[in-house]
Order: structure tokens, then sequence, then C-alpha cells
């Protein structure tokens, strides 16, 4: 890519990648025989064959009418003339067939190549009309011509050949371009773009076809138009295959001479002072005037989906990059098409190479998807992109389909892998960071949607693993995947850096490497300090310090047993000499190899492996004092179930753990399991198994273990534990029931105290039980207690069912109310759109008033515009003070005294209520809903006390006290009648009330909606239980 200018005969040229010199100055330069006038550049075509000998590079047009064709050099583009031809005979000799007094002063202009071949051109050119004598009537031409030339020839001339000229009658032109794409599409071979001056649009073919567009006409005249025969070509698609995959759309991009952007009958930006395109990018970049320019990046591919009734700025937006700022009056100049850079004229006129993000990122992301790694982090590093799209962009293409293998043969720098490596995170960067461009996306998606993607939580892991596979095999191999040579230790490094990377850093294999690199160096190794101490096994240890901590890896190194590496780690880290060095030579010289390494596992807590080393150390002194060491040990870390597993072969001290693991369960007080392991040792632990026993209320288990001690049980202390028991309150009543049975047992089995346990009975209302032990040891004066005290249970349950009736038959016509206003709350919390309609302080009152109040704080938020913050107070001048805030007054600053007024004008707060009364509740609220809805619940009996009331009624009716069992028979049918009829006529007047405002709805012509309560279908269920059957049938009898 170069630069073009002329002063007169010179021709100046300066290649932008090589050397970015401003005009005037110049790279080279060639003088021609004539003054220059114009110049036009070969495009590229598809399928082009390019001779580097005689390839003709432009055509420059010289004010004596003739045509230089100038080819340019490497390195500098140094140009040199291959022909010159002379158009003038040919052009008159052509019109003055048709009239040869208006061809005089006639002029070409734009000249435009439209295709190419070995040592020939055909262009097309523009002109102009004769306009002397006054005539301004005629109408510009098109002449397509052919150049051909020789460079073999001594005297550099070339023939043309004018083969089609036809008139443009429908108006003067003011542009021939060529087409952007003519690389790219076929069709755009042998074509050009023509603009007149009224901003109308034609498409110039072969043989001087002149084609109207249809994508629309520019606005105004664009004399900067640039155009896109195939808006949809993709210069990474092979261009024999562009024709076939979609259907053409042309673009044209211009901006006018009042600096405004257009594309079609769109426009893009009203103030852009310059332009480009770049179809290798896929991004049209644009640079803006005003008092903030910039650079702004809109994709060819949104260009078609342009929305005028945006604006430029939203439409212009990059998926996710933003535009980058320019200095005020910087003109755009170049594109690069092979690198992500563009160059920028400032006002001064000096030359910058810029790398925008929006080109950066498309093209790094491009490069990674082409796996070209070394390209794409090389830019990475320079542009300060993070690493970490290397493998986000397609973790199934690195890490499944070659691409780390690939990764590893390019990137031949370890600075460079390391960096890589270093800078994982298990983090998506596609996802918040970097998004994939649509263009791109549809690419990657499908590999990212493979069931073998990596995920981000495990993506650091199977990173590292798969690099130091690699990594490992080429130095196993010898080479890497391309063939470059690679020894052993080449990759130490970089493998380091896995280890280091991994979450949970693996330091131990990673310190166990570079023992075994220091052990393969070793027969060359002639220094008389340790291979450890070289520079090369110091090099990295700190190069895995700087991943990792010196102390970390001091404690990896020491949890090795491997002192001499922990000496050499410890050589450059900040840890004091005076401490380390002792300590590693006392553990290496002075105590036994298990003492050293129990030692070593207790300094870095790892109480298992140091239990372990404790067992294998054997007797230091005698065996007992290591038991008493280990039992110590055992009960300072809770490592019984390691001491039992060590000691499993000593019976004795296996029971010695078991009791103490027994203990420390009791101190967590979980009873249960220490009862079982304190009977479970052998021999078994009576003392703590009769304690844990006790505090877990197994009164088996505990007269069990006193009867097996052989120690008698004193008879206060068996009541004393039978009335604990019975005191326990249960979770349910039959636990409660069973509580009250064990006690009784208790005193009947161990303290004989028949009069006790039938009153344990009572309590419990087992009356059949009761009288049974009663008759079993002949007393029947116990057994007419139960009969006594099954009677008075009777009255008592008589009358909480009719007190019971009472209150559910008001709590439901409560609850007839309150459902009703709960059910408007409902309907009225639709209609408003307020979701939390089942608010406590929610009601029919209240929801309006929410929704009015939250309205006018929306309205006032809204209207607030500069306000601060949330503080809500008024500015006012002051007397002494220049302002002061007043509506919160701030009196931490000063103290109250009898001079100043702090406190005396407000008002005493009074003490809030506390207790029950310190909430009212609201009527008709949900929390008075839900109270009305537990009181119907309880009220009804459950089936324990149903079963209370059954076996109550069976047990009198068998000691011949009919009249009571009747009584509370009836009591219950009464009470049983009484909740079906409140819920019948609750449910009857609901219905009529519901059915008349369906009528009166319907009068008015509108549809009533249904609504219900969530709760009501639960309780219209409610229902008292029934009686058994047998309790029926046996009163049946009875009372006919």
């Amino acid at each position: 890519m170069s630069t073009y200018g002329w002063f007169l005969k010179t021709l100046n040229v300066t290649p932008l990648d090589k050397a970015l010199v401003p005009p005037p100055m110049y790279a080279s330069s060639l003088v021609l025989p004539a003054p220059v006038v114009s110049i036009a550049n070969r495009p590229g075509f598809v399928n082009d064959q390019k001779s580097n000998e005689d390839q003709v590079e432009s055509i420059v047009v010289m004010s004596d009418g003739k045509l230089a064709l100038v080819k340019f050099t490497a390195p500098f583009g140094t140009p040199t003339i291959i022909a010159t031809v002379n158009i003038i005979p040919n052009i008159l000799s052509v019109n003055q067939a048709e009239d040869s007094e208006t061809l005089v002063g006639m002029l070409l202009r734009d000249i435009t190549i439209i295709d190419a071949s070995s040592g020939s051109f055909t262009i097309v050119a523009i002109s102009s009309a004769n306009t002397l004598g006054g005539g301004h009537n005629r109408f510009d031409c098109l002449i397509e011509m052919r150049l051909q030339w020789n460079s073999s020839n001594s005297s550099c001339s070339g023939d043309i050949a004018i083969t089609t000229s036809i008139p443009v009658r429908e108006g003067r032109v003011l542009r021939l371009v060529n087409w952007l794409d003519t690389a790219y599409t076929e069709n755009a071979k042998g074509s050009a773009l023509v603009e007149l001056v009224d901003g109308t649009l034609f498409r110039y073919s072969y043989g001087g076809l002149l084609d109207s567009l249809d994508g629309g006409h520019l606005l105004e005249p664009c004399p900067w138009v640039i155009g896109l025969f195939d808006a949809n070509a993709d210069a990474s698609m092979p261009s024999s295959m562009s024709d076939t995959y979609h259907e053409h759309h042309s673009l044209i991009i211009g901006l006018s001479s009042r600096y405004r952007l257009y594309c079609g009958e769109r426009l893009i930006s009203s103030a852009t002072s310059s332009y480009g395109i770049s179809i290798q990018h896929q991004f049209l970049i644009h640079v803006t005037l005003g008092s903030q320019p910039k650079m702004r990046f809109l994709p060819i591919s949104t260009l078609s989906n342009f929305d005028p009734l945006m604006g430029s700025d939203e439409n212009a937006a990059l998926d996710g990059y933003e535009p980058r700022s320019v200095e005020r009056g910087s003109r755009l100049v170049a594109i690069f098409p092979n690198t992500p850079n563009v160059v920028v004229q400032m006002p001064r006129g000096n030359l910058e190479c810029i790398s925008p993000r929006a080109l950066a990122l498309p093209y790094v992301m491009t490069k990674i998807r082409d796996q070209d790694y070394v390209t794409a982090l090389d830019i990475m590093r320079r542009q300060r992109i993070d690493t970490n799209l290397i493998v986000d962009l397609d973790p199934d293409a690195f890490l499944e389909k070659g691409g780390a293998e690939i990764f590893i043969s390019q990137v031949q720098k370890i600075d460079n892998i390391n960096l890589f490596l270093s800078s994982l995170i298990d983090i998506d960067t596609t996802l918040w960071k970097y998004p994939v461009p649509s263009w791109l996306r549809v690419e990657t998606e499908a590999a990212r949607a493979s069931p073998q993607s990596v995920e981000a939580a495990a993506k650091v892991n199977r990173v590292c693993v798969k690099m130091r596979e690699v990594m490992l095999n080429a130095e196993k191999n010898g080479s890497t995947q391309s063939g470059i040579i690679v020894s052993d230790g080449h990759f130490l490094l970089p493998i380091l850096s896995t280890f280091a990377k991994e979450v949970p850093a693996r330091l131990e294999e990673a310190l166990l490497l570079i023992k075994s690199s220091a052990s393969q160096m070793q027969p060359t190794y002639r220094k008389k300090t340790s291979i450890l101490l070289s520079e090369h096994v110091q090099s990295s240890i700190q190069y895995l310090a700087f991943l990792a901590d010196y102390e970390l890896l001091y404690s990896t190194a020491i949890g090795l047993y491997d002192f001499e590496l922990a000496k050499a780690v410890a050589r450059h880290s900040q840890i004091d000499p005076k401490i380390y060095i002792p300590m590693l030579k006392r553990w290496r010289e002075e105590l036994p190899e298990a003492i050293a390494r129990f030692e070593v596992d207790v300094k870095l807590k790892r109480y298992e492996s140091a239990l372990r080393h404790l067992v294998a150390s054997g007797a230091r002194n005698d065996p007992e004092s290591q038991l008493q060491e280990c039992l110590k040990f055992i009960e300072e870390h809770k490592l019984h179930s390691l001491g039992l597993e060590l000691f499993m072969h000593h019976p004795s001290f296996t029971c010695t753990i078991m009791s103490s693991l027994g203990e420390s369960l009791m101190t967590e007080r979980k009873f249960e399991e220490a009862l079982i392991l304190f009977l479970s040792a052998d021999p078994k632990n009576l003392d703590g198994a009769k304690q844990a026993a006790k505090a877990c209320g197994d009164w088996q288990a505990y007269f069990s273990c006193c009867a097996e001690l052989g120690k008698p049980i004193e008879s206060d202390q068996i009541v004393a534990i039978a009335e604990s028991i019975s005191s326990k309150i249960g979770t349910t009543p039959k636990e409660e029931k069973e509580l009250f049975a064990s006690a009784a047992r208790i005193l009947l089995d161990y303290e004989k105290d028949v009069a006790h346990a039938v009153d344990m009975f009572i309590s419990g209302r087992m009356w059949f039980e009761g009288r049974r032990v009663s008759y079993l040891h002949d007393r029947p004066d116990l057994a007419k207690k139960c009969i006594d005290s099954a009677c008075h249970y009777a009255n008592t349950c008589i009358d909480d069912l009719c007190e019971r009736a009472t209150t559910f038959e008001t709590a439901n016509d409560k609850y007839a109310e309150v459902i009703v206003i709960r059910r408007d709350a409902i309907k009225e919390a639709e209609e408003i759109g307020v979701g939390e309609h089942l608010d406590d302080s929610a009601s029919v009152f209240s929801m309006q008033s929410t929704a009015s109040n939250s309205s006018l704080r929306s309205t006032a938020s809204g209207s607030s515009v500069g306000s601060m913050g949330s503080v809500s107070t008024v500015i006012s001048v002051g007397t002494k003070s220049g302002f002061q805030f007043t509506g919160d007054r701030d009196t931490t600053f000063r103290h109250k005294s009898k001079f100043n007024k702090i406190g005396r004008d407000q008002k005493k707060k009074k003490n809030k209520k506390k207790g029950p009364a310190a909430r009212r509740m609201k009527p008709g609220s949900e929390e008075h809903l839900s109270e009305l809805i537990m009181t119907l619940k309880t009220t009804c009996p459950d089936e324990h006390y149903l079963a209370n009331i059954s076996e109550t009624i069976s047990f009198l009716l068998q000691s011949s006290k009919r009249s009571p069992a009747k009584l509370l028979f009836d009591a219950y049918h009464e009470f049983v009648a009484s909740v079906n009829k409140s819920q019948s006529a609750r449910l009857h007047s609901d219905r009529v009330a519901r059915q008349e405002k369906e009528s009166l709805a319907r009068k008015e012509g509108l549809v009533l909606d249904s609504t219900e309560h969530p709760c009501e279908k639960e309780i219209d269920e409610i229902k008292p239980l029934a009686l058994p059957p047998s309790i029926e049938s046996v009163m049946s009898y009875l009372t006919t």
C-alpha cells in the first residue's frame, strides 16, 4: 500500500507499510516527460495472474495527452516507466467522423482499469464535452479502450485502441471508479461504478452497457465514493465459490463536499471528515468531526440492515467495541488489509499508524480461527488483549482438534508460552469481555456447541493438562509436531507453569520435576556444591516462586521430606536463615526419620500423616508412653477413626480409643452414638454407657448397664428416673403416651410401685392398661380410680367440644367476611398490576393507597433532576454562615448547654409499646386471614384426640358407665353437626352472593371473572373426623 503525490513532472511515492513519511517528503520519486495530471492504479482481479517482470501497477496521465505505464520495484516501491502511449491521435481519429469541431479541447478524466491481462489493460475513461463557443448542451462520453504494451521492446511504447464510446445522456458524470471487491467477486471484473452530478448511480459493463443500480441513489453529489459490487463478499472465502453462496447486493458509500456520509439513500453521519472500507476486516471506518471526534467502525454486514431512525451513534456501534477517540482535525489515510492497522494524518501533517481495538479483536479472532497462533499471540501481547481468547473462542478446536499441538509448534519463545499459561482464568472472556462479532460468531457457535466443549469452571485445569502433555511428548520425541528439534528440559518453565496454574496448584510435582531436571544435569556438573544450588535449578525455583509463593514452596518442599530441596527453595526467600538452617539440619541429621516426618507433618498441620509417622516411630522409651502420646494426639486432633485403623491389632488400646471417641461424642451432645460406642468396646465401658443412656433417655440400656455392673439402684433414684421420663415433652401425642408407658414400666419392674405406675397410665389416658395392671396386682381400688379418671376426662372433653363448636362458628363467620375482602384485593391487584397482593398489610383500601403512593414516588423521583442523592433538605441563607442545610440538623459537633437551644424545641418521643399490643392486626389483612385459617384447622380434633375420645367411650361402656359414655358420644356428634352446618351455611351464602354479583354484572353488560384465594379449597374441605365404626355400631344398639 502506497501513497502518491506529484509536483509538475515529478511523481513521489511512499509505501506506508515500509515508512510513514508525510508529504511533501517521500520515499522515492520518478521524473516524467510532462507534468502529471492524474494517476490510475491497477486493482486486483479474481484469478489474477501477476508477473513481477512486466507488472504495470499504475497509469499516469500527463498534460501532453500521453499515458505513462509505471511499475514499482521493491523494497521501497521505486517507480519505473515501462511504456508510454499517445492517446490523442486515436481519440481524434475516432471522433472526427462524427463532429470534428466538438472534439477540440476534449479531455479524458477518471481513467479506470476494469480488466487486466498479461501485457494489456481494458480501461474506461470520461470524455468531457466541448464547451467552446458557449455550447453547454453536450453530453459526457464513456470511452472504453484496449491498452497494450510490450516491455521487451526497446522503444518502451504501447498501443491503444478505442473499442466503445457511448454518450451519457442522463447528465454530467461526476465520478467513475472501480468496484472495491474486484479481487473477490467474479462479476465485478469488467465493470465500474458511475456517479452523475445529481447523485444518480449506474453500473458500466463491457461493451458500453450502462445499467441503473437497484440499491438507490445518493441524496447529494459525493466526490468521494466507494462501491461494493457484492456487499456479502467474504475475503476469506475462495473467489471461485463466492458467487454460489448468496445473492449479489451492491453497496455504495459516498462522502459529500459538506462532509455527509451516505450509504445509498441513507445518511450514516452528518459530520465525517474521511472514511474507508476494508473488505478484509469487514468494516466501514470513518472519522467524525466536532468537539470530540472519534473513529467509528460499522460492520459491512449491518449496513444492509441500517435503520435511519436510530441515528448515527447507535448504528455505528460495533458488537461491544467502543469507538476510538482521535485528535481534532485527523483524517483517515489508509487501512492495511493484512494487519489491524490504520494510518491517520494529524492536523499538523504527520502520519501515525494505530491499531484500533475494533480492528485488532476481530483480526485476532480470525487468526485464532485459522490456527495462526503465533501471529495472534504477538498482536495480543502488543495490544494487551487477554490471551484467554485463544481458548475461549473455540475450546474444542484447541483441546481436542490439535490446536494445542499447533500452538506449541508455532510459538517458539518460552516466555510467550509462559505468558499464555500464567494468564489463564476460569472465565469465558467471549461472554463479557470480548464479544464475538456477528460475522464470525456463526462459524464458531457450531464448534462451541460441541458436547466435548470445555466448561468455564474446569478450563484452566484442562488447558494445563493438555499443554503439559503436548510439551512432555515433544521432549520425549525430540521434536515438535512441525519438526522443530527440542531437547530435554526445553519446556521446563512452561511445564512448571502448568503445575502452578492448576486449581489446586500441584507444587509437589513441580518441585519433583525441578529435582529430576537437576539429576539429569548431575554428570556435567563440576562444582563441589549441591546441584540444587546451581544457577539452573535456582532460576527454575525463582520462576516457580513468581507463580506461587516462597513460603508455600518451602512448605511444599519440607512436605516432601526433601530437606536439601527445602534448603534450595528457602535460599532466595524472606525466611531467616537462622531459623530454617538449624531446623532442617535437626530434621536431616539429629532426629530419626519417622520422628522428623512427624514434626514436619505437625508443622504443616497434616495431622493424619503425622499420626501415621508417630505410630511408625516405634517406642522411643517404652510402649506405654508411646500409646499415651498417640492417645493424646488422637484426642487433640480428633483422629479416632484413623487411630482405630492403625491400632486394629492392639485390642486393649482399641478399647481405649473407642472410649475416648465416646467421650468426645458426649461433649458434642451425640448421646446415642456415644452409647453405641461405649457398649461396642471390648470390654464394655459400662460407666460411660450409663451416662450416655441417661442423657439420651434410653432407660432400657441404663438399667441393663446397672445390672451388668451388679450395683443395686436405690428406690429414690428409680422414682426420679421414672418422673424425669414422664416429664419430657414429646413432639407428638403418641410419643408422650409412650413416655408415660415407659415410666410406668420402670415403676412396676424395678420399684414394684403399682399405685404410682397406674397414675402414669392414667396421665397417658391408657385406661385399659391401668385397669389390667390394677387387677393383676389385686388392687380393685386402683381399677376404680381408672374408671373415675375416665369419667372426669369425659366431662372435660364434653366441655371442650362445646367450646370448640362455638369457636369454629365464630371463626367461620369472620372468615366469610375476610375472604370477600381478600378476593377483592386480589382482583384489584391484578387490574393495577401489583404482584404482591398477599402482603400482610394489603387490603381493599391499602391496595389503592399503596399504588397511589408508588406512583407519587415515581413521579417525584422522575422530576427531581439534579437532586443530591437521598438528602431531602432545603438550602437557605444564614445570617452568619454562608449556607446552611435546614431539615436535617447536625448536632454532632456541638454540645448541649444553656447557651444553645439544642434539643429544647424537640418533643420527647413517647415510649413505644412492647408486647402483644406493639403491633395490632389489621382487620381484613392477610395476617387476619391466616389467623382465622389456623383457628379453623386446630378447632377440629385431630386423629390422636379422636383416638383418646374413642378409647374413653369404649372403656366407659366396658366399665358399666353408659351415661357418661353416651354424653361424650352425643357431644362429639353435636360438634360434628355444628361444624357441618356452619360450613354449609357459609358456602350457601357465598354461592348466593356470587350469583347476585354475576347477575348484576350481566345486566350492566359486563363479564365478571371469578377470583379465588389459594386457601379457599382447603378451608371448604374442612370436616371433622368420624368416630370408629365399632363405636358407632355399639352406640346404635344401646340407644334404640
